[in-house]
């Protein structure tokens, strides 16, 4: 089956209060609400990983890398970085928050987000620095942007123990949750696509399971839309929303759908027919 296309722009505006706030990465006072840290980690076998960890003051959130119906998720810039060849997020599981009927997803008090860093070239040092940029919200929402400088080198046991945590806390996989079959009808709409995914498990569901559908674009949000749970079998859809000037090409592969509420969060890639 070819990959579904769209013509058609949808313009999406997003509106940001104020300007970002700068900081160090060791900055303990970020507007009194947030403090950034880049935690030194420790080797792997293909490089090294550290963490960014956001530490919030009580009755503030950020966001997961998909935020819901606003916010800012953690975007890093690595440009002046030095022997960096790759990169990989490995996000816990978030939380699901719905305040004056907008929901967003993300974290409360904390949030360690490991960071797998590949070398060009093996053996060499690796030197981290750049900036992120991320949202901070209460009642109002904070948008900050830290800088960060990391010489990568050894063992640091007590950020090893944090990010192994952290790690311990991600999604698991489909295999591992006894998924049995993930199956996705794409309809073309005006503006964008359908998307309506039927998953079928070995064991029932939670009835408030919350599902996220994610298609990793520059011109393209999505909008979820429902999911309900009938036995082992779990039916849920989303709009998904083209803004870019050029043709979209729906890569069925690179779906990613997300499902909270149950006692551990499953990730599964790809969106079969």
């Amino acid at each position: 089956m070819a990959s579904p296309m769209i013509l058609k722009p949808f313009l999406l505006f997003c509106l940001v209060l104020g300007a970002p706030i700068f900081a160090t990465a060791q900055d303990y006072n970020i507007q009194n609400v947030a403090r950034l840290d880049i935690l030194p980690g420790y080797p792997t076998a293909n490089g090294h990983m550290i963490a960014a960890r956001i530490q919030l003051r009580a009755g503030w959130k950020t966001y997961w890398r998909s935020p819901g119906g606003n916010g800012i998720p953690p975007v890093f810039d690595w440009s002046g970085s030095e022997n960096v060849g790759a990169v990989s997020f490995h996000w816990p599981e978030p939380s699901v928050f719905t305040e004056k009927n907008v929901r967003t997803i993300g974290y409360k008090r904390q949030l360690v987000l490991p960071i797998a860093i590949t070398p060009r070239q093996k053996g060499k040092p690796i030197l981290l620095k750049g900036e992120v940029t991320f949202g901070v919200c209460e009642d109002i929402c904070i948008p900050v942007k830290a800088r960060f400088s990391l010489n990568v080198a050894g063992t640091d046991q007590p950020s090893r123990t944090a990010i192994r945590t952290a790690l311990a806390q991600k999604p698991i996989t489909a295999k591992a949750a006894g998924v049995r079959n993930v199956s996705c009808e794409i309809t073309p709409t005006s503006d964008g696509f359908k998307l309506r995914a039927t998953v079928k498990t070995r064991s029932a569901l939670p009835a408030q399971t919350f599902t996220i559908f994610e298609f990793q674009h520059p011109e393209v949000w999505i909008e979820q839309d429902r999911a309900s749970t009938s036995g082992t079998t779990l039916t849920a859809s989303a709009n998904l929303y083209a803004y870019g000037d050029t043709p979209l090409i729906l890569d069925r592969s690179k779906i990613t759908l997300t499902l909270l509420g149950g006692n551990r969060a499953i990730e599964l890639r790809g969106c079969p027919s």
